[in-house]
């Protein structure tokens, strides 16, 4: 957003803030807690600290709509777990919109635009996987595995592609860095990496030099990325966080 226009956005989102915080609102209706998952560069603990992309965000969307965080890392597994038993009002940073967890989850309006995935090839089979010259002559290759992070979603037209595939991937319980030492060792021949993690894990010497990073014509667009909360999330409240997306002029453009 220009600089020249943040009054104009601030008295807006005064103005929305006004209109839907409750007139007899409780002291506890204005705090939320907000777990996130370690996954550098958006969200992960430095010195007892939260830290990255979507902590940055997550701060500036909340300080705006007047709400206080409680902010707790917590593993993938035990977020989705959360949400879903809908015990109290809670929220989670970065998470794609998909009409599975719409069923035990409301979502604010997007904060990020993710870009493309890239594809790394491990070193056993690199001369093989750069043969191809689009994402579709590769998931045809029924010569090459690929290996998957299990549990998380890559966006719904990926995650489809996933599921088609033969032989089928690899899947395993394990973060992307991990995941790229597996495809390193030769566990697999091939892996989607979200393009952030890609950037932050070669900066901190996390990828081997052995795997070569692809960007094929035809990988999906990237996606927006929201705050996920529980339905016990109040309507107010969630009101209030989209006032403060608006008037922040969310999401932000990407650059390549």
């Amino acid at each position: 957003m220009k600089h020249t226009h943040r009054p104009l956005a601030l008295a807006a989102l005064a103005l929305a803030l006004a209109l839907v915080r409750p007139s007899a609102a409780q002291p506890d209706e204005r705090t939320l807690t907000l777990l996130y998952r370690d996954k550098p560069p958006y969200s992960y603990t430095e010195d007892r600290q939260p830290k990255g992309l979507l902590i940055e965000q997550s701060r500036a969307v909340l300080a705006a709509a007047g709400i206080t965080a409680q902010m707790e890392e917590a593993p993938l597994k035990r977020i989705q777990l959360e949400l879903q038993a809908n015990e109290r009002p809670l929220c989670s940073p970065g998470w794609y919109k998909l009409p599975e967890r719409e069923l035990y989850a409301r979502f604010s309006l997007p904060m990020s635009q993710d870009l493309p995935h890239v594809v790394l090839a491990g070193p056993r089979a690199a001369a093989a996987v750069h043969a191809h010259r689009s994402l579709a002559s590769l998931l045809a290759d029924s010569t090459l595995r690929m290996a998957v992070v299990d549990g998380i979603s890559y966006g719904s037209e990926l995650d489809a592609l996933i599921r088609q595939q033969t032989p089928a991937p690899l899947r395993a319980t394990v973060t992307p860095v991990q995941l790229t030492r597996m495809l390193g060792a030769g566990r697999a021949d091939y892996m989607f990496m979200d393009r952030e993690d890609y950037l932050w894990l070669s900066r901190q010497g996390e990828v081997s030099k052995k795997l070569g990073a692809i960007n094929f014509p035809d990988l999906p667009a990237g996606l927006q990325r929201h705050m996920m909360c529980s339905k016990k999330t109040p309507e107010a409240m969630m009101q209030a966080i989209d006032a403060a997306i608006r008037a922040l002029g969310m999401p932000k453009v990407p650059q390549p």
